[in-house]
Order: C-alpha cells, then sequence, then structure tokens
C-alpha cells in the first residue's frame, strides 16, 4: 500500500478505504466487462465532504476515479480500464433527505436502491416511476448518470424527465448544484442535463433531487403471444393509433420466451394506467388491439400487483441468458446486451432485421426490451477464448447499431456508450452529419474534469 493510501485513510477513515484484493475484483468490473483493471483501492463514500477528498487527492496524485453506485450498468461504464484508478462507491450515500408530497419531489442521496425509494414513495401515493429490470439493486444515481428507462417508459420516458436538480462535485474539487426545485427552470444553460447521462465522465453525484408521480388509480394489462415478430410490433403500431397510452409494452422473441419457460411465441406485455371504474372498457381495447393483429391473450391483470407478477418472465431478460451462459462456457462467458432503439412507426422493419441478424450470424441471443417506446434490447453471450465465436458476436452486437441507424433510431437508449460503443458512437454521429459533436464533447469534458481525472476510456478515448 503506498504511502498516499495512508494517507487517505488518515482522512477519510479506516473502514472507507479498502485494498483487499478479492473485493477489488469484484468492482473492477459490472455485469458486461470482460477486460478490466484491477483498481488501487475501493473508497466508500458516506457525504459530499469525502467525495471532495477523493477528487482532490487523486488530483494531486495523479491518479484516475471511477465512480460507481451498485455496478449494474450494461455497457462497460463501471468498469476500471486503467491503471492507477481508485473506485468511488456512493453505495453508503443511501438516504432520503425529504419527499414533498405537494411539490411532487424528493431529495436524496444518490446510493439508494430504486425499490427501497418507491416503496417508502408508496406511503405518500407518489412514485419515482423509473423502473429498469435492475430495481432491487440498482440505484437512483446509477439510473441517473446512465440516463436509465425502463418499465414504465412506454409512459413516463427514462430517468432524465424525472430529474429537477443535482449536486455534484467535479474534477477541480468543487461542489456545484445544477437545475432547480421547480419543473421549469431556463437559468442560462442547461448544466443538468449535462450531468444525466454523463457516465460519471464529468463529475461524481453527491444528491439528486427527482420529480415524483402520482401513483396509478387504476390499472388493467394482458399477455399476448403471436407466431410473427412483426405482428407482435404491429400491435404497438396500432395501440399508438388507437390513442392507447400504454404505461407498460414489453416483449420476448420466441427464443427469449422459450428460455424463460413461455414455450416457443413472441410474447407480449401490455398495460395501461387509468381512472377507477374503467377496467373493463380498457381491457376490451388492449384484447381487440391484440387479436386484431392475430395475437393470442394468455393472461389478463385488473392491478397493478398483478401484472407485476405477469412481469417476473420478462425481468429475466438479462439472467436468464447469464444462468444459460454460465452453463455452457464457465467463466469464460461474456453477455452483452445490446440497448437500440428505433422510432414506433419503424418498429416491424427493424424487429424483423434484429431477428434476422440472429440467425444471419448464429451467435446465442434472445430478444426482448421496452417496445413500448422503442427499445430493443438483444442480449446475446459467447465464449471470450474462442476468438472465432468473440468476432461474431461483437460484429452481431454493432450489427444492431447499424440497424438502429438505419431507421432513424439510437444506439444507446439508456445504457450509455461505455466502452462497447465508443465506434458505434462515431458511425451514428457521421450517419447525422453531426462529427462535430464528438469534439464538443471533449472540450465540454475538459471544462468539468481539467485534470482528466474521472472515468477514463469510457464514451470515447
Amino acid at each position: 500500500m503506498s504511502l498516499s493510501l495512508v494517507d487517505l485513510r488518515k482522512t477519510l477513515g479506516e473502514d472507507k478505504v479498502v485494498t483487499d484484493p478479492d473485493i477489488l475484483r469484484i468492482y473492477a468490473r459490472d455485469p458486461a466487462s470482460f477486460e478490466f483493471e484491477l483498481p488501487l483501492a475501493v473508497v466508500y463514500a458516506e457525504s459530499a465532504d469525502d467525495v471532495v477528498n477523493v477528487v482532490n487527492y487523486a488530483i494531486k496524485n495523479k491518479l484516475y476515479i471511477t465512480p460507481v453506485f451498485h455496478s449494474t450498468s450494461l455497457s462497460g461504464n463501471a468498469a476500471t480500464v486503467a491503471r492507477n484508478t481508485i473506485v468511488l462507491s456512493s453505495e453508503r450515500m443511501n438516504k432520503i433527505l425529504e419527499v414533498s408530497d405537494v411539490d411532487w419531489l424528493a431529495v436524496v442521496q444518490p446510493g439508494i436502491k430504486i425499490d427501497e425509494f418507491n416503496l417508502e414513495l408508496m406511503r405518500y401515493g407518489l412514485q419515482w416511476p423509473v423502473d429498469p429490470a435492475s430495481s432491487k439493486t440498482a440505484s437512483v444515481g446509477g439510473s441517473i448518470i446512465n440516463g436509465g428507462g425502463g418499465v414504465k417508459g412506454a409512459k413516463y420516458g427514462p430517468a432524465p424527465h424525472w430529474v429537477l436538480a443535482l449536486e455534484a462535485v467535479i474534477g477541480t474539487g468543487e461542489r456545484i448544484r445544477v437545475g432547480c426545485r421547480t419543473l421549469k427552470c431556463r437559468e442560462g444553460y442547461d448544466l443538468l442535463h449535462l450531468f444525466v447521462g454523463s457516465e460519471g465522465t464529468l463529475g461524481v453525484i453527491t444528491e439528486a433531487t427527482v420529480r415524483l408521480a402520482p401513483l396509478p388509480e387504476a390499472f388493467v394489462g394482458i399477455v399476448a403471444q403471436y407466431d410473427d415478430i412483426v405482428d407482435l410490433a404491429n400491435t404497438v403500431v396500432e395501440a399508438r393509433r388507437r390513442r392507447l397510452w400504454l404505461m407498460v409494452a414489453e416483449f420476448m422473441d420466441d427464443d427469449g420466451s422459450d428460455l424463460v419457460g413461455l414455450g416457443r411465441k413472441y410474447t407480449l406485455w401490455m398495460g395501461a394506467d387509468i381512472s377507477a371504474g374503467s377496467e373493463e372498457a380498457v381491457l376490451t381495447r388492449l384484447r381487440e388491439v391484440a387479436e386484431g393483429n392475430r395475437g393470442k391473450v394468455v393472461a389478463e391483470a385488473a392491478k397493478w400487483g398483478d401484472f407485476f407478477k405477469l412481469l417476473e418472465p420478462r425481468r429475466l431478460l438479462y439472467p436468464a441468458p447469464v444462468k444459460r451462459a454460465v452453463e455452457s462456457y464457465g467463466g469464460n462467458a461474456v453477455i452483452m446486451m445490446a440497448d437500440v432503439a428505433v422510432p414506433t412507426s419503424k418498429l416491424p422493419e427493424a424487429m424483423r432485421e434484429v431477428k434476422d441478424a440472429v440467425r444471419l450470424y448464429g451467435v446465442p441471443t434472445i430478444t426482448g426490451g421496452h417496445v413500448g417506446d422503442g427499445n430493443i434490447h438483444p442480449t446475446l453471450w459467447f465464449d471470450k477464448s474462442n476468438e472465432e465465436q468473440k468476432k461474431k458476436a461483437i460484429k452481431l452486437f454493432e450489427h444492431f447499431g447499424k440497424i438502429a441507424i438505419k431507421y432513424d433510431g439510437t444506439i444507446s437508449a439508456e445504457h450509455g456508450i461505455g466502452v462497447h460503443k465508443r465506434e458505434m458512437l462515431k458511425t451514428a454521429l457521421e450517419a447525422r452529419g453531426s462529427t462535430a459533436a464528438l469534439r464538443i464533447y471533449k472540450e465540454i469534458k475538459r471544462i468539468f474534469d481539467p485534470h482528466g481525472i474521472f472515468n477514463p476510456g469510457k464514451i470515447f478515448e
């Protein structure tokens, strides 16, 4: 252990600076990483002052910082990819500081887990409607810096819609506040949304003021199955045409449905939050739109709690491939989840091409996602010791991005760029005639992080 780490222990306290190699290995990667470096230490921040001290220490000693919360991201942005890095964990900063049932906002520390946060908000009849499949372990802060979305995204959208203000420590060691407690806030440039989705490259969030929504008065939903992916996609398109404002529209393809025990069919979960008393009328409309596109309704729910249980197989979109990959490849297994999105009107064509690409490359893959907001998550796995299979898997992953670009979509809807999509980002910007954007990104990074200490190698090199 270096003298500087001894000094850091004295500043922060013995229990906040960990150098045990087994702990370092855990924090060196996120679930999507297959190349990483061991960090020098894991530091558990418990306050904004702790973060300031770590940032100043890193500046003084020319070290890097990778900020993490619960390391559930799926693009490699929570992995340590440079030597001489400190992993700065905010998982102990997990308190709810304030809830306003009039202003519909809460002030929280960034490490609080989303499900724990929402459990407390239920007492007020409120919710933070950002609902990733990993909500049991994912944090509010992690969802903010990734721009995360989730199951309720068809109506509520991703995390950027639900953040009002942030406190953060930037790369000069200064604490800044961006945004306001009000829904409308136009005080100069929108620095708030530079941090949202910044993947830990601009600073470390120490506090978040988030926007809340009322819990639904009532909810109805159905599960329908299809023989053709295009029919499933057309169901969502038709629901939009009929002005059905879905809260949830999730899917899994035939391979995914089979893997999680639903049979070899394409499965669609579709539901809406509604006014009490209109349950049967809206259920009838949901049935009609599914059956009108050759779907078979296999389950219904007239309460959110019941529908939530029906959603459990969909939440296995990542865990199920992990289990299968480890069974097949052991410790050499790597799982990559793509995160493309297209406009709803382009879903039928894009989803067909995704399925065709999987057949073409022959890499084990299941596909699902938040089809209500056009977000498709093909999830593939391979043996990292098999170079041929690894190359095919990476080419397939990149192919998914090309499909999204072709249909005026995005290569990353909610998971971020991380390390996996740096080249794809260049391709996407070129396709839009916006190559200057990459230079602007780098200039913004230099302003917030003049010493280049935050999360090197992410988004761009």
